[in-house]
């Protein structure tokens, strides 16, 4: 089955021409588009969660990925305005420097689609140099979840494991 929901996912997103050279990568198919709200070119990973789901929802990531890709720019103004501000809110004032405005800093460079849920992917060159900013966005393109992940992450991660 898994091999037959990639093809199917593979020529479905190839047909629509949302991805250049969209390929099948283990579990995922991956390619890169355009995001014309924000300007960029991003690495885009779908994910059937082949693994997790009995009947992957092919029908649900292609349509999470359409939105994702054809979102308004006031739409996608909006999603950057909140997670900035939901980050400065959060973050301590030493944390992020107050002359960096994280909404012109933080620029897209990934998607991850899956049946029930997006991840953008965003990259803050000035204010998390050694950082992504995963943003969780419903199927509506609401923000659901916003996570700083440093390059350290995966190390502390394997020091709790070695605890264990």
């Amino acid at each position: 089955m898994t091999e037959s929901v990639l093809n199917d996912l593979l020529r479905r997103v190839t047909d629509s021409g949302l991805l250049d050279e969209p390929t099948i990568d283990e579990d995922t198919v991956v390619g890169l588009a355009h995001l014309d709200a924000a300007g960029v070119e991003v690495e885009v990973d779908l994910d059937p969660e082949i693994d997790d789901v009995d009947e992957p929802d092919v029908d649900a990531i292609m349509t999470s990925l359409s939105d994702i890709l054809s979102v308004s720019e006031d739409r996608w103004r909006a999603i950057v305005d909140e997670v900035a501000t939901e980050i400065e809110d959060a973050l301590e004032d030493d944390e992020v420097d107050s002359e960096i405005d994280l909404r012109t800093d933080l620029e897209a460079v990934g998607v991850g689609v899956f049946a029930d849920a997006i991840i953008v992917v965003f990259a803050g060159a000035t204010s998390f140099p050694d950082a992504l900013v995963h943003v969780q966005l419903t199927p509506e393109l609401e923000v659901e979840d916003i996570e700083i992940v440093g390059d350290d992450d995966d190390d502390d991660e394997d020091d709790e494991d070695d605890e264990d």
